[in-house]
């Protein structure tokens, strides 16, 4: 008895098949272009409202950059290291890296930011503390007043503040890190830093990132190099102390020189102050040569431990604020309205023929 065989047909979609769907498709599509046109003119239009009735907010950025043979001392180990063929690349990439750590979080300190709102600063031709144009760019002062603090309350030294005022300065101090300030890299490679400061006042914003960035680089300066400083002050004032002595020594040998011009070899005794005169500018040029070498060395050290800090961008006006224009809006608005719209029509074309094939 012979044995059917049963085949199994495969379906094959061949190349025309493929064309005839992608007609129907442009064909369908086509044919809904009123209403693609439609719901395109209509996310536009949304998209320019949202646009233009959002809060307008400024930003102001500064970028600045670390020198990797500054700070930490590395500059001179590398020196060493290579003569000897040592490669110390990596670490002077990691300390950089962890100083640029060190001033982000400074950026964030309390003490930086109320540094930078108590800072004297030039607003329309007049001075005034940058917390004053914080209090009133924000509307702060109706309710600073029922808590009983003035504007001009500010102006007093920071020791002096009462309780009220330090928990107002603590609040500002969190609303700037939480909502206006922003620090980061931009990579984590690099050994590059970028400050901003967003908000819809558009002289605070470039006032406060220019102060802030002024000073927390200067403490931060003054800090990493506060030992070498101290050291070369001293150096500094042992070598004027002994540079005086020196010339003390060297006038009182002259004198002695002037009232002594001939001494008689046979009288040895008054042969000893003038001895002892020159003894004493030999010995003071001696220890003088020595501070000042040591000086000078001092000199060299200070600066290699003085990191350099370079601006690259600082903010100019007028500031870039958070609003697109009109071409970028209608373009993104008529991609999105296309886009969208075709997405609606297909899926529901598609959804339309899963449905009559069930039936």
């Amino acid at each position: 008895m012979a044995q059917e065989k049963h085949y199994i047909e495969e379906e094959k979609i061949s190349l025309g098949f493929l064309i005839r769907r992608l007609q129907f498709w442009i064909r369908f599509l086509l044919s809904k272009w009123l209403k693609i046109g439609i719901g395109t003119i209509v996310m536009i239009l949304l998209l320019l409202a949202f646009n233009y009735l959002k809060p307008k907010s400024y930003e102001a950025k500064t970028t600045f950059v670390l020198d990797k043979d500054s700070g930490g001392g590395l500059g001179e180990l590398g020196s060493l290291a290579s003569l000897a063929g040592v490669n110390i690349g990596s670490l002077s990439e990691s300390s950089v890296l962890f100083q640029m750590d060190n001033i982000e979080e400074l950026y964030r300190s309390r003490r930086m930011i109320e540094k930078t709102l108590l800072t004297q600063v030039d607003i329309d031709g007049q001075e005034a503390l940058m917390i004053d144009r914080f209090a009133r760019s924000n509307k702060f002062e109706s309710a600073w007043e029922k808590e009983g603090i003035q504007l001009t309350d500010f102006s007093r030294p920071r020791d002096n503040f009462s309780r009220t005022q330090d928990s107002l300065m603590k609040e500002s101090v969190k609303l700037i890190n939480e909502t206006f300030l922003t620090v980061g890299k931009p990579n984590r490679r690099a050994a590059i830093l970028e400050v901003g400061f967003t908000h819809k006042d558009e002289v605070l914003a470039k006032l406060f990132t220019d102060e802030h960035v002024k000073n927390v680089n200067s403490f931060y300066l003054e800090t990493k190099t506060k030992k070498t400083a101290a050291n070369l002050n001293i150096l500094q004032t042992q070598a004027d102390s002994v540079k005086r002595v020196l010339d003390a020594s060297i006038f009182n040998l002259a004198q002695i020189d002037e009232n002594i011009p001939n001494p008689n070899p046979l009288y040895k005794t008054s042969q000893v102050p003038y001895q002892k005169a020159l003894i004493d500018v030999q010995a003071n040029s001696v220890i003088y040569q020595e501070i000042v070498k040591q000086l000078e060395l001092a000199k060299v050290a200070h600066r290699n431990q003085m990191p350099l800090i370079q601006i690259i961008d600082k903010p100019l006006y007028p500031l870039n604020d958070n609003r697109w224009s009109l071409f970028k809006t209608l373009v993104i608005g008529g991609f999105l309205g296309v886009l969208i719209m075709t997405f609606y029509f297909l899926l529901r074309q598609i959804y339309l023929s899963a449905l009559k094939e069930v039936d």
